[in-house]
C-alpha cells in the first residue's frame, strides 16, 4: 500500500488554503478547488459502463505527449472513455482540444476529494504523463483497485526528487507504480534510483515523438503569415521568454542592416497583454520595427513580427528556414526542440540545455547549436549569419535535426496499457 507521508498532506493543505495573490499558482489552486465537484457532475451525466482511462498531464506538453497514446486506446478499445486532468493553467487555456471526452484541472491532492471523483469516474487505469505524479491521488487509486502507470516518463538530472529528504520521502510512491514507459535508458535508470521497481519499467521512448510527427498543419491559419514569409529568410523563435527575447532582438538589430532579407518571428511562450506590451517595449528599445499579427492580416513590409495567440507555434513552423526554442536561459525550461526538428529546421538553443533529452541528442547528431553563457547576442548574430549566407549548410543542419526524431514509442506504450487493461478485469 502506498503511505502518504504526514508531512505532505499537511503541507498540502495548508498550500491550498492559504491566499496567493495572483499569478499562475493561484490560477491553479482556484481551478482545481471546485474541480471534484465538477468531475463529478460530469460523470453523473456521461460515466457509462464501459472502460475509461484517466490521463493527467500537469500541462500542455505532457497532454500533448499522451494524445497519440490515447488515440492508438481508442481505436483497441471499442467505446473506451477517456478523461484528462491537469493543473496548469496553460492547459485550460489551451485552444486546441485534447483526445479526450472532457478535460479540467485535477481535484486537490487530499483524500476524500480525489476519493470522491475516483469512486464516480470508476477509471479501468490511472495515466500520469511524464512525471507529474500526485501523491494522494496515486494511493487512493491504489487502494481502489486502480492500476498506476505512467507514460514518456522522464526525470531531470537536476530534479529536486533525487535529492534527499524528498528521494527517501517518495520512495514508497514510486515502489507502488503499476508500469513506467521511460522516455529513455538514463531516464529509466532514474525512476529506479527513485524506488520503482526494476521490472515495471520499460524503455519506450517518448511519445511526443508520435505525436509531432503524426500532426497534420492547419495552414489556414497562418496563411497571411506564409504569404509575409515568402521573399524572406525567416527565424521563428518559439516559446520565447523575456531573456530570449532580449537576445533575439539585439541580433536582428544588428543583422538585419547588411541582411534586409532576414524576418524574425516571436512566439512569446505566454502571449498575455502584459507579456505582449513588455515585448513591444523591448522592440523599441532595441531599434526593432514590430508588427503583432492576431491570426489575419498582418504587416507585410515588417520584418519582424509577432504572434500574439496561443496554440499556433507548430504551424508557424511550416514557414521557417530555421528555429530558435526558448527556456534555454534558465536550467530546466528549455521548451520542445522537437517541434521544429521535425520540419527539418536547424535549431538554436539558449546556454541552459542540459535537462532537455532531446536537445542534447540534437545537438550531438550537429541538428543544433547552443549559445554561449557569455555573450549570447553576438553568439546568435554569428549563427544567424552563417546560416544566412550558407543556405546548404542550413539545410544540412536541418536534415541532420529530423533525423532525430524517433517514432514508435506511442504504440509500445498503448500495447503495455492494454495488457494492464487485460490483467485488470478490464
Amino acid at each position: 500500500m502506498v503511505m502518504v507521508p504526514l508531512a505532505y498532506r499537511i503541507a498540502a493543505r495548508l498550500a491550498h488554503r492559504v491566499p496567493v495573490p495572483t499569478g499562475k499558482l493561484a490560477e491553479s489552486i482556484v481551478g482545481r478547488k471546485a474541480a471534484a465537484t465538477r468531475w463529478c457532475e460530469w460523470a453523473s451525466r456521461e460515466r457509462t459502463n464501459r472502460p475509461l482511462v484517466w490521463v493527467h498531464g500537469a500541462s500542455v506538453g505532457e497532454g500533448l505527449t499522451a494524445e497519440p497514446v490515447v488515440r492508438r486506446l481508442r481505436v483497441a478499445i471499442r467505446q473506451l472513455q477517456v478523461v484528462h486532468t491537469y493543473s496548469s493553467p496553460s492547459a485550460a487555456a489551451w485552444p486546441a482540444r485534447f483526445a479526450a471526452d472532457r478535460a479540467d484541472f485535477v481535484p486537490l491532492d487530499e483524500s476524500h476529494q480525489v476519493n470522491r471523483v475516483l469512486r464516480a469516474l470508476r477509471p479501468s487505469l490511472l495515466v500520469f504523463s511524464r512525471g507529474d505524479l500526485w501523491p494522494d491521488l496515486v494511493a487512493q487509486a491504489r487502494i481502489a483497485g486502480t492500476p498506476v502507470t505512467v507514460v514518456g516518463a522522464t526525470v531531470r538530472p537536476s530534479s529536486k526528487r533525487l535529492r534527499w529528504p524528498a528521494r527517501s520521502i517518495l520512495r514508497s510512491l514510486h515502489r507502488n507504480l503499476n508500469w513506467i514507459g521511460a522516455a529513455s535508458q538514463a531516464d529509466a535508470d532514474r525512476w529506479i534510483s527513485l524506488g520503482a521497481s526494476r521490472d515495471t519499467v520499460m524503455v519506450t521512448g517518448d511519445p511526443r515523438h508520435d505525436q509531432i510527427a503524426e500532426r497534420i498543419p492547419q495552414l489556414k491559419r497562418v496563411k497571411a503569415l506564409g504569404d509575409w514569409s515568402r521573399h524572406r529568410v525567416v527565424l521563428v523563435a518559439g516559446s520565447v521568454h523575456r531573456r530570449d527575447c532580449r537576445v533575439l532582438l539585439t541580433a536582428f538589430a544588428r543583422l538585419w542592416r547588411s541582411h534586409p532579407s532576414a524576418g524574425l518571428v516571436l512566439v512569446p511562450h505566454e502571449p498575455t497583454e502584459r507579456n505582449l506590451a513588455t515585448l513591444v517595449a523591448q522592440a523599441e528599445r532595441c531599434g526593432v520595427e514590430i508588427s503583432l499579427w492576431r491570426g489575419k492580416a498582418l504587416q507585410q513590409d515588417a520584418s519582424c513580427i509577432i504572434a500574439a495567440q496561443l496554440g499556433v507555434l507548430a504551424d508557424v513552423y511550416t514557414h521557417a528556414d530555421m528555429a530558435y526554442v526558448g527556456g534555454g536561459f534558465k536550467s530546466g525550461q528549455l521548451h520542445a526542440t522537437i517541434e521544429p526538428a521535425c520540419y527539418a529546421l536547424p535549431v538554436i538553443v539558449g546556454p541552459e540545455h542540459e535537462s532537455s533529452a532531446d536537445a542534447q541528442r540534437l545537438l550531438q547528431q550537429g541538428g543544433a547549436v547552443a549559445l554561449p553563457q557569455t555573450a549570447p547576442a553576438e553568439g546568435l548574430t554569428a549563427q544567424w549569419q552563417e546560416w544566412l549566407e550558407s543556405p546548404t549548410r542550413r539545410i544540412e543542419t536541418g536534415l541532420r535535426a529530423r533525423r532525430t526524431i524517433q517514432q514508435g514509442a506511442a504504440s509500445l506504450t498503448a500495447q503495455a496499457l492494454i495488457e494492464i487493461m487485460s490483467g485488470s478485469g478490464t
